[in-house]
C-alpha cells in the first residue's frame, strides 16, 4: 500500500525512533520524497522520548495529483547515516469537487390559450302562420264522388 501525500493539505509524518549508542539530541531526521525527475527533502524533529515528526507541505506547488515515487526516512546519528524506512508514495487530492454543467436552454416565449365553450343558443321554434278561414270538419262517410267533393269545397270559399 502506497503512502499518501496530498496536493491540498499538509501531511504530518510521525514515527518513533530508538537509537542505541548515542543520544537522540545529537540525531537528525528527514524525509526524502523522490520522483523520476526530482527529489525533495523535509527536515524533521526528534523529541527526547523518540517521537519523530516531519511536516510535508501541500504538494500542489511541486507535485501534481497522480504523481508516484518513493518516500524514505533518513536518520543521521553521530555522523552515521541510516535509512530505517522506505515505501512507495502517490499524490492525491483530499477535497474534490465535480461539476456537471447542463446545457443552457434559451427562454422561448410561452403562449397559453384557453378556449371557452361557445354557448348553445336555444333552438327557437319556427312559427308558421297559416290562415284557415273555416275549420275543417270531418264528416261521416260520405257517398260523394271525388269530383262532387272538390266542387263542394271550392264552392265554400
Amino acid at each position: 500500500m502506497a503512502y499518501n501525500l496530498y496536493t491540498d493539505k499538509p501531511t504530518k509524518f510521525n514515527c518513533n525512533i530508538d537509537i542505541e549508542g548515542t543520544s537522540l539530541s545529537k540525531s537528525k531526521a528527514r524525509v526524502v520524497v523522490e520522483t523520476e525527475d526530482m527529489s525533495y527533502m523535509f527536515n524533521g524533529t526528534i523529541q527526547s522520548n523518540g517521537l519523530c515528526e516531519v511536516h510535508i507541505p501541500k504538494t500542489k506547488n511541486f507535485l501534481n495529483e497522480g504523481t508516484k515515487g518513493n518516500i524514505r526516512l533518513e536518520v543521521i546519528a553521530d555522523d552515521v547515516y541510516f535509512e530505517p524506512w522506505s515505501t512507495d508514495f502517490q499524490v492525491k487530492t483530499n477535497k474534490k469537487v465535480q461539476v456537471m454543467v447542463q446545457e443552457q436552454e434559451e427562454e422561448r416565449p410561452k403562449l397559453k390559450v384557453q378556449v371557452f365553450e361557445q354557448p348553445e343558443e336555444p333552438v327557437k321554434p319556427k312559427i308558421v302562420e297559416s290562415k284557415v278561414k273555416t275549420p275543417v270538419v270531418k264528416k261521416e262517410k260520405s257517398t260523394l264522388s271525388k269530383q262532387d267533393f272538390i266542387k263542394q269545397l271550392l264552392s265554400k270559399k
